[in-house]
């Protein structure tokens, strides 16, 4: 088996191909990537993009490098079958605390995976390079420059396409609170005070004997005007504490200025072609035909090219604008995967709802809590 060369090629080109592929489904969208690791504990926002072009450049280089034969079986091998070890390590601690469903994200978003089939296939993998390394000939080809060169590249290449930022963004941190400005109506307790000068008439003679009239000014009196009772209606107050919402940002939509965070409204995380995104927006405009919903308004991520065909296949169409995927897929918080939609009263949170939870019921619930 030791001679077998076109077996040792095969596996080789496969395996190299499986961490390939793996790193460029990463890829689209890097941003789907790196919240799963925030979802799972790994790490934060803070440093997410950072680990994600880690993890990707790593699984790049080892690809490239099981092509090539420096080093192959004394540091290759050993070093793509230890982040494989990893890998399963990572899935088993997913599967224990969270059961075997959702994504694992292993191939990204194009070949979702449950956590066990993904163990499964590196467990497969695993042994696929442990029969390398025992088919494998030993060679002197130990030249460091070549797979250094490889993992330089995969590197500059990885970090300079998804430029990922070295800095927190705390615009994105979780909700918090905001203090209520009181609206004091003001009383006007002023009396009216008017003045009335009273005039006297006194009969006077002039030169020629005729007696005519004249009027001679006396002190003015003061009449008290009480002022009337007056009804002012106090503007309505808000029903919970008003609070900012990591949706207060986003302002600007293609129908004009909106504040999310005033009173009630519906905001929806969507995909421009995502299925299921379209669904729930089908759904929301029928709710909306049959009775009026608060303002519904939708943060898209995508090509805005496709609005139009999103809103065909919905029925209606309400307020939207286009986000890059980075504060998209912040914003989806705990769903794992659009569509979100929350319901918001003064910046609250009154329902929340993914592709699994979201109903007619449910929503019509949130809105008349």
């Amino acid at each position: 088996m030791k001679n077998n060369v076109p077996l040792f090629w095969t596996l080789r080109i496969l395996v190299a191909v499986l961490f390939i592929f793996s790193a460029a489904t990463k890829l689209m969208p890097v941003e789907s990537f790196e919240k799963q690791l925030v979802d799972d504990g790994i790490t934060n926002w803070c440093f997410a993009p950072i680990l994600a072009g880690v993890i990707i450049s790593t699984e790049f280089f080892l690809g490239l490098a099981l092509l090539q034969n420096h080093l192959f079986k004394k540091i290759i091998l050993p070093a793509t079958a230890a982040m494989l070890i990893g890998f399963c390590i990572y899935l088993v601690y997913q599967i224990s605390t969270k059961g075997n469903s959702g994504n694992c994200g292993c191939m990204g978003q194009i070949i979702p995976m449950t956590p066990i089939q993904a163990l499964s296939k590196n467990i497969i993998t695993l042994g696929i390079l442990g029969l390398l390394f025992y088919i494998s000939p030993s060679k002197n080809d130990n030249q460091y420059r070549f797979p250094i060169t490889i993992l330089l590249a995969c590197f500059a290449l990885v970090f300079l396409y998804i430029k990922p930022a070295f800095s927190c963004d705390h615009a994105l941190e979780s909700t918090t609170h905001m203090t209520i400005p009181v609206v004091t109506v003001p009383t006007d307790t002023t009396t009216s005070v008017a003045v009335a000068t009273e005039e006297t008439v006194i009969p006077a003679k002039t030169e020629e004997g005729k007696t005519e009239s004249k009027v001679k000014a006396t002190e003015p009196s003061v009449k008290v005007i009480q002022p009337k009772e007056q009804v002012i209606e106090k503007p309505a107050q808000p029903t919970v504490q008003r609070r900012t919402s990591i949706f207060a940002p986003y302002t600007t939509f293609n129908t004009g200025s909106a504040n999310l965070d005033y009173g009630k409204s519906i905001v929806c995380l969507f995909n421009s072609d995502c299925d299921h995104c379209m669904n729930t927006a089908k759904e929301i405009c029928e709710m909306n035909k049959d009775a009026k919903l608060p303002p519904v308004y939708i943060l898209f991520w995508g090509e805005e090219s496709q609005a139009a065909a999103f809103f065909k296949f919905a029925g209606c169409s309400f307020p939207y604008t286009f986000i890059d995927a980075g504060k998209f897929f912040r914003l989806l918080e705990k769903a794992p995967s659009p569509p979100r939609v929350v319901v918001l009263n003064e910046g609250n949170i009154m329902g929340d709802f993914t592709s699994e939870t979201f109903s007619k019921a449910g929503l019509k619930e949130a809105i008349n809590k």
